[in-house]
Formats: structure tokens, sequence, C-alpha cells
């Protein structure tokens, strides 16, 4: 009887931890470099736990100057909430090289592509929810980032991919999952 409670009380950490992660978000983080292939899954709801325990210098990200501009992230956010889904915003052609902002999905999307031989291309999915998610974090009598939020900002993003560049032999995705 003795060893079953032992065993229950070593043992419950571990399925705690194990409800934790099976109820997170999982942002992916994928690198492919010089056949090197390295992937973490980093388990948000792990990582909310992680920052309430940090030291306190890393509960906050002081944002100096760009403090200021941040709540007008919100304003940002609503006025293309007010713009018809699924539209170009920004095109830019320069002989081989072309960009593109565009509304797609409560998402602003930014792609860009360097067309020549073994030019990049960088695709950046920024959710909307995830930037109103972040303009919460701001304390403007601090002026910093609350890290735990910003953790939170990332939950609202829905699945798929955030980033995902290559340039020639080399990639990195982040995506969430």
């Amino acid at each position: 009887m003795f060893l079953t409670k032992v065993a229950a009380l070593t043992l419950l950490p571990v399925a705690l931890m194990g409800g934790v992660v099976a109820n997170s978000s999982i942002m992916l983080v994928e690198v492919d470099a010089d056949d090197v292939h390295i992937m973490v899954p980093v388990p948000l709801s792990l990582a909310q736990v992680a920052v309430a325990f940090a030291p306190d210098e890393a509960k906050y990200v002081d944002v100096e100057e760009a403090g200021q501009y941040i709540p007008y992230l919100a304003d940002f956010v609503d006025a293309l909430r007010d713009v018809p889904e699924n539209v170009m915003l920004v095109e830019v052609i320069d002989g081989d090289d072309h960009v593109q902002v565009f509304l797609e999905d409560d998402n602003l999307r930014v792609s860009v592509d360097e067309g020549h031989d073994r030019g990049a291309t960088v695709n950046v999915r920024v959710p909307l929810a995830s930037v109103a998610a972040m303009v919460d974090a701001y304390d403007a009598d601090t002026n910093t980032l609350r890290t735990s939020r910003l953790v939170g900002a990332l939950r609202a993003a829905p699945s798929g991919d955030l980033v995902h560049v290559i340039d020639g032999d080399e990639e990195v995705r982040i995506r969430m999952w």
C-alpha cells in the first residue's frame, strides 16, 4: 500500500504536466541549415507557467521609445478589421523582387520574394487577435510589455505558419500547432 501511494505521488506531477501540455497550443520552431535539422516544440501553457516563476526582470520587456506607439496599434487593428476580407493593401514590384502586404482571414500577411536565382522568400502571418492581445500587454505607466500576456498573445494565434523563410539551402519556419 505504501509503494502505491509513493508511486501515485511521484506520477501526479507527470500526469498534471501531461494534461497542461495536451491542452496547449504548441509553437513549433524548425530550422534546416547545413545538414542540420532542429525542431523545437514549445507548449505555450508550459511557457505561461515558466513566465510565472521567472525572475522579476524577465516578467517585463522595456519597450523604450517604441512604447509610445503601441496604443496606436489598437486603432490600426480596428481599422484593418473594417477593411473587406482578402484584400491586397500594398504591392511593390522592383525588377525580380516582389513584396505584397494583404489582409486575409483576420491576418495581416507579408510576402517577400527575391525573384532572382536562389533569392530569399519570406512569408509572415500576423494574426490581428495576437496584435490586439499584445496591445493589452502594454503598461503605459512603466512603458513595458508584460511577458505573460505576450505568451497569451501567441496563444491567440490560430494554427499554421507564422513565419516561413527560405534563403538558398536554409529554411526557418515558426508555426502554431
